[in-house]
């Protein structure tokens, strides 16, 4: 299937029923907890101090939505979730009157991002070693100093050998001993979701995400996957588009604030 045969809306249902998988694959191995209900699936996880990363809705369609948001409000105030999210696709005006009604308000922006993959493995500087590890404790740890240890530290199980799922995949970047970068693809069919992708602070603005990038898509064609699919940050939206991912979406999150 060549880029041009899928178009920017399948790419972005894509990458969401990536996530989803991806979340209730979390959810299955760590402390993230799921509710699923018709049509509806809610992740939480309680206690954690970022308010809205891990706390979020993915939803099929505007009716089922509907019928949800008051179990998954009862839901989120049980775990004791202060703010949840429900990010919405472009031009579900129905979706976006339902949360209006039940007391959500628009929040930010999170661009779905999609590329073809023809990369060829990543040409690696003096020094720096490429390695795929059997567990993912440095690149959590990685992800735990770039981001905050509240953004990875309920994946206990996943420090342990083998890899809680087949599909997940990781590569890391080490220089002297030290890992520096790393990231995972999660891959079904023909495509790899990207995640956990971060550098060590210290090790910033020597291109070393772009390699990791470079790595986890090379590694990805090689097992047959023809696209790949992210959520970008600010932070690195700009190194996704120089590196030829497009934007596929923009997904607004929709905000319930308990109170």
């Amino acid at each position: 299937m060549g880029w041009l045969v899928m178009t920017d809306a399948e790419l972005s249902a894509r990458l969401r029923a990536n996530i989803l998988d991806f979340k209730a694959l979390q959810a299955r191995t760590s402390s993230l907890r799921m509710l699923d209900l018709p049509g509806v699936r809610a992740f939480a996880l309680p206690g954690s101090h970022d308010t809205l990363f891990q706390q979020q809705v993915l939803y099929e369609n505007a009716p089922a939505l509907a019928e949800a948001l008051a179990p998954l409000e009862a839901w989120y105030r049980e775990h004791q979730v202060p703010a949840w999210r429900v990010p919405v696709l472009p031009g579900d005006l129905a979706a976006e009157a339902v949360l209006a009604r039940f007391g959500h308000r628009p929040e930010d922006f999170i661009p779905a991002m999609g590329i073809a993959l023809t990369h060829p493995p990543p040409q690696l500087p003096p020094g720096i070693t490429l390695e795929h590890p059997e567990d993912l404790d440095e690149v959590l740890a990685l992800n735990g100093l770039a981001y905050g240890p509240h953004h990875v530290g309920f994946f206990q199980s996943w420090r342990t050998r083998p890899l809680p799922s087949p599909q997940l995949h990781a590569v890391l970047l080490r220089e002297a001993g030290r890992a520096l970068a790393g990231g995972v693809s999660f891959e079904q069919e023909d495509l790899a979701g990207i995640y956990l992708v971060a550098t060590h602070p210290d090790a910033r603005r020597r291109g070393l995400g772009a390699l990791v990038m470079h790595a986890l898509h090379a590694d990805a064609r090689a097992r047959g996957r023809a696209f790949a699919v992210l959520q970008a940050s600010d932070m690195g939206h700009p190194l996704y588009l120089r590196l030829g991912y497009r934007d596929v979406a923009s997904w607004r999150n929709w905000v319930r604030r308990a109170g």
